[in-house]
């Protein structure tokens, strides 16, 4: 689910358990199963792992080759 930014523009989660994807544009900024807390002015996209894997891939982000946070990682 994308959470909403609040007033100041900033979405935020600290659930635990979680993967959580945020990315701007085409790029993924953050993607990894965390217990951490995260604040982002970019999308903020929170579930489990097959449902970020659906939303990159209908958003059509970019998935670098260096990343260590690819759609294989479980």
């Amino acid at each position: 689910m994308i959470i909403t930014p609040s007033a100041n523009g900033w979405s935020y989660d600290d659930s635990i358990g979680k993967w959580k994807l945020a990315y701007e544009d085409k790029t993924i900024i953050f993607y990894e199963k965390t217990d951490e807390s995260i604040a982002t002015p970019t999308t903020l996209f929170v579930g489990t792992h097959e449902e970020c894997e659906e939303e990159i891939i209908r958003v059509e982000l970019n998935v670098g080759q260096n990343s260590d946070n690819d759609l294989n990682n479980t």
